[in-house]
């Protein structure tokens, strides 16, 4: 009985430390990481791997064009980039980046993860008219629709790289569903 006991709790423990988790950053759209010269950007769903006592061991997967990773082959979505391509593990146009990610940059809650993205995305894009339902959209059409309202919405660059960002990430060939 103990045995089976501690056989359902590494089962459990290897279950959790696989859950994905995403980026989570409070101000802008990127997290460089200084030690080994990644940037990630918000949003960024990961695979957690393990967890320390100063960071979480993450991973990422998407397609690769140079020294960035994107999560659709159209290359429209950026994940993480890198100074070294040597930092993704290549496996033909796909790759995977492995990252020691600070505590408080982590979040198994998508909707926090969004949460800025969102709120510029509903605040700005209401003003003319009401929300459109994004996953109505692919990735494409929201860039091309986005660009043309983009200046009646007054958003500076920033904004608009967090508003395209969210909706490429939720668009219908997007990588991301809103919750109900």
């Amino acid at each position: 009985m103990k045995i089976l006991i501690n056989i359902l709790i590494v089962c459990f423990l290897a279950i959790n430390l696989q859950a994905v988790s995403y980026i989570y950053i409070e101000e802008g759209v990127k997290l460089p990481l200084p030690k080994q010269v990644i940037t990630l950007y918000g949003g960024t769903p990961v695979d957690v791997i393990s967890s320390g006592k100063d960071g979480i061991k993450v991973k990422l997967s998407g397609f690769v064009d140079k020294k960035n990773l994107y999560a659709t082959k159209n290359l429209l979505l950026l994940l993480a980039s890198v100074e070294d391509e040597k930092s993704i593990n290549m496996s033909g146009d796909k790759g995977t980046i492995e990252a020691e990610v600070p505590k408080e940059f982590i979040t198994d809650d998508m909707e926090e993860a969004w949460e800025k993205n969102s709120d510029l995305f509903y605040d700005k894009c209401t003003k003319c008219h009401h929300a459109k339902i994004i996953e109505h959209h692919g990735m494409l059409t929201w860039g091309a629709l986005f660009g043309s309202m983009s200046p009646k919405a007054k958003t500076s660059k920033t904004q608009n790289e967090l508003i395209l960002r969210f909706l490429r990430a939720f668009a219908k060939d997007g990588i991301l569903k809103e919750s109900e």
